[in-house]
């Protein structure tokens, strides 16, 4: 999905981060919030999982998920039950 498909909640969680790192004049994510060195593993109790590169990942445990962001892959919620991220370098491969 993109932005604008955002549940207004995320909409507001990604503003509450941006505010966090000084932004004050965005509302939505720019190139130079993603983590060119990072990859996202998420796996799910029916033991199937997802792999995202270059992600920025907030985690919202007052909706019980998750919101994974990408560049170029879109923008992902994923509920937090039953789900077992792991974020590692690309460095470390």
């Amino acid at each position: 999905m993109k932005h604008e498909d955002l549940p207004e909640r995320w909409k507001n969680k990604i503003v509450e981060y941006l505010r966090g790192r000084g932004e004050v004049e965005r509302n939505k994510l720019s190139a130079y919030d993603f983590f060119p060195n990072q990859i996202l593993e998420i796996k799910f109790e029916d033991e199937s999982y997802v792999e995202f590169r270059y992600p920025l990942l907030i985690n919202a445990p007052e909706f019980n998920e998750v919101g994974v962001f990408t560049e170029h892959c879109g923008y992902h919620i994923f509920n937090m039950g039953g789900t077992y991220i792991n974020m590692k370098s690309t460095l470390d491969e």
